[in-house]
């Protein structure tokens, strides 16, 4: 890298702020010196030449209104330090609802009005989560009392967790003694702390499941429109009438629950049930089909 290339790459700190300009830029259309300077806390002059510098590195993505002083996005605008897609303005307002000072949350201040609507959080003992945790790295048995639905007590199991995941709940993969297996468990559904034991062999190596994916298939519903159809293609990103999804194994019932779908899809009205699942029987004989 030469001396004046490096001179260009932009510091930590500074990149933090090329994010928040970014973000008033996308969002809210406009961005000026003030927006930057007062969010950080820094002079004028600094903020100044970080607008001098975001123009260095993306020259066509901003042009300044000499009237009103303000910077707003041109029709070629590409970001360099966020992706700008529906997703991360999502990320963006819930950042900003648990007053997060990440500099794309902070730029959410003055934003149209939007609101976020979710679930229920599923609570439980954090140090349910920290425990897990320190099996997890240090490869230990665990012993917890788990109250499953097919039970009407807890039961005590020893398992040996791998990975924690969140699919709108928190659960651990483990192997389970009893069940000699490896199994979901929730977080949610363990009662008390569990308690660390010995060291155990069992690994992700192990977890077929796990280390093993496959292809989830979806489609417009056969009994939509023509433009029922194109819409709902793109409103799931398809690709010639259809969009593949891999996941792993273990994942995919999670993964079809969270588009809903599943076996019996076609039977459902179009206007109901949007899209569908075209390779039912290749999770059928996986197991992964309820």
């Amino acid at each position: 890298m030469t001396d004046s290339a490096a001179t260009q790459q932009p510091t930590w700190d500074q990149r933090q702020r090329f994010r928040f300009l970014e973000a008033h830029a996308i969002w809210r259309g406009q961005v000026r010196v003030a927006d930057v300077r007062d969010s950080f806390g820094i002079t004028t002059g600094k903020a100044e030449k970080d607008f001098a510098a975001y123009m260095r590195l993306a020259p066509v993505n901003l042009l300044r209104d000499r009237r009103t002083g303000e910077y707003r996005p041109t029709d070629v605008f590409v970001p360099q330090f966020l992706r700008g897609t529906a997703a991360e303005y999502l990320q963006v307002l819930r950042n900003h609802e648990l007053d997060s000072d990440l500099p794309v949350a902070m730029a959410a201040s003055g934003m149209v009005a939007a609101e976020t609507l979710e679930p229920p959080a599923r609570e439980f003992d954090v140090r349910v989560l920290a425990r897990l945790n320190t099996a997890i790295r240090e490869r230990r048995l665990l012993a917890i009392d788990y109250q499953s639905m097919t039970h009407p007590e807890p039961r005590r199991l020893e398992i040996a967790p791998h990975v924690l995941v969140f699919a709108g709940r928190w659960h651990a993969r483990a192997w389970s003694a009893r069940h000699e297996g490896y199994r979901d468990f929730l977080l949610s559904r363990i009662c008390g702390l569990p308690e660390l034991l010995g060291v155990c062999e069992r690994s992700a190596d192990n977890d077929w499941d796990w280390r093993n994916d496959v292809a989830i298939r979806i489609a417009p519903h056969p009994d939509l429109s023509p433009a029922q159809k194109r819409v709902v293609e793109q409103d799931y990103g398809m690709l010639h009438g259809m969009r593949e999804t891999r996941v792993r194994v273990a994942l995919a019932p999670y993964f079809l629950r969270l588009l809903g779908i599943g076996r019996n899809d076609r039977e459902r009205s179009a206007q109901e049930q949007q899209i569908v699942l075209l390779n039912a029987n290749d999770l059928d004989a996986l197991n992964r089909l309820s």
